[in-house]
């Protein structure tokens, strides 16, 4: 079941890197130490090496050098609500959104101990207390509130209302998309229907609106050229074609009123070419969360949606990513994991200790004959010392057993193979876990099963 050549599950796995090749990610650890210790969904890398998060839940705001040292910077205190609802740097400026403030600092200042803040520097015309989402375009910063979009020009000229659209929309997202600006709307979690609106940053009203049965645009991803957004509470993704949305992708899970998760608009990115994105728990835990990829090693390959970086708790549920920030070859992800947050990176030095794959169910010639296995197998291009692949097969959706007592390795023909006579099947689906040792891990070519 399914389409073919893919799988069922994949996680930690690399996929894309070499083609024809099963590798283990480098496994995410955590990076801001005990510093940040708040939940992080607003991110911006600035151009004087330093990298700013900033605090969902209070003012604060940690820096992170280009040495990778952390701090806490500033804390922001402002009329209404502290948190920040959105950043960008802006013509020699940091700007920042609270609720019903704008506030900014000069590059100069900006650094692992700010100076000259400008505190409630503008004020917002609505004060939306959920998001306040930032994209340059144009030589202009535009900054969403409600459904209002808000305007800073090069002259440091603030507007509060550059443009409106209809109410009951408020802005939650906002993307620069060739020469004009993307915006993904919402309206309210019990209303399936928004849209995604293009405007050309000049124009008194928006260009194209396309109306889609989703709540709410969540977040706009790239790539390259190709523009995605991610809809709803039930793990949709669409293809923006230029004026509409088009079905894309969507993550497994059960979704159900009950059971959903969405992705941040702050967390998604795009990572040696790949686009990457965490998916959150809304409720339920409908799908495994962390950071997926939705990639292809080049234009000629399929697209593959896969769980290619578990956060560094080891949570699989029961998280949530707010943000996602790639600085050069440094993934940085900040996570919430019940009271537990921080920001992970990339580490170079030690492989995912976790991954694994699963296959599609297999049903071998007709459903409603009897069928035995005798064999599953792995062929790898390489197979460490102290490293392993785990077989275990699930007969009939039954839960997985290991067949890791009856494994071998072939090393003629660089095979490991788990021969066990298993009858009774109607339906199978194997899983294949991978035993990493440090910075050491197989890497698998094909994978395999036989029947009498």
């Amino acid at each position: 079941m399914g389409i073919p050549g893919s799988v069922a599950v994949c996680v930690g796995l690399d996929i894309h890197s070499i083609p024809g090749l099963t590798q283990v990610h480098q496994k995410l650890t955590k990076n801001s130490g005990s510093t940040v210790d708040e939940f992080v969904k607003v991110r911006l890398a600035c151009s004087n090496g330093y990298s700013f998060w900033f605090s969902s839940t209070s003012g604060k705001i940690w820096a992170r050098s280009s040495a990778g040292s952390w701090s806490l910077a500033h804390t922001t205190t402002s009329t209404g609500d502290d948190f920040c609802l959105g950043a960008e740097e802006y013509n020699g400026y940091i700007y920042w959104a609270t609720s019903t403030r704008l506030h900014r600092i000069a590059i100069a200042d900006a650094d692992n101990s700010w100076a000259s803040v400008s505190h409630d520097w503008a004020t917002f015309t609505v004060g939306n207390t959920s998001w306040h989402p930032m994209a340059k375009q144009n030589l202009k910063l535009f900054i969403g509130d409600g459904n209002l979009v808000a305007s800073v020009n090069s002259s440091g000229t603030f507007t509060a209302n550059a443009l409106d659209i209809k109410t009951p929309f408020q802005i939650k997202t906002m993307v620069p998309f060739d020469i004009d600006l993307l915006i993904g709307t919402w309206v309210a979690d019990t209303v399936n229907r928004t849209e995604v609106i293009r405007w050309d940053t000049t124009s008194p009203s928006w260009n194209t609106s396309d109306p889609i049965e989703e709540v709410g645009i969540n977040a706009f991803m790239r790539d390259d050229n190709y523009m995605y957004a991610q809809a709803g509470l039930a793990g949709n993704w669409y293809y923006y074609d230029g004026v509409q949305l088009q079905p894309f992708k969507r993550i497994p899970g059960t979704y159900t009123s009950t059971s959903y998760g969405v992705v941040h608009p702050g967390a998604t990115a795009n990572f040696k070419g790949i686009p990457v994105f965490g998916f959150s728990n809304g409720s339920g835990n409908p799908a495994l969360q962390g950071v997926y990829s939705m990639g292809s090693y080049s234009k000629d390959y399929p697209k593959v949606l896969d769980l290619s970086w578990p956060i560094s708790s080891g949570s699989l549920s029961s998280i949530e990513i707010g943000a996602i920030l790639v600085l050069g070859f440094d993934l940085l992800v900040a996570w919430k994991d019940g009271s537990t947050y921080g920001v992970d990176a990339i580490d170079y030095s030690a492989k995912y200790a976790s991954a694994y794959l699963e296959t599609r169910m297999i049903y071998p010639g007709q459903r409603d004959i009897e069928k035995v296995m005798s064999a599953a197998y792995a062929f790898y291009n390489s197979l460490p010392a102290s490293t392993a692949v785990v077989i275990s097969y699930s007969k009939n959706a039954a839960a997985y057993v290991s067949m890791s007592a009856e494994t071998k390795v072939n090393s003629i023909f660089q095979k490991v193979q788990s021969e066990l006579s298993v009858d009774g099947i109607g339906s199978l689906q194997l899983k294949f876990a991978f035993t990493v040792s440090s910075n050491d891990a197989p890497t698998i070519e094909a994978y395999g099963v036989d029947f009498e």
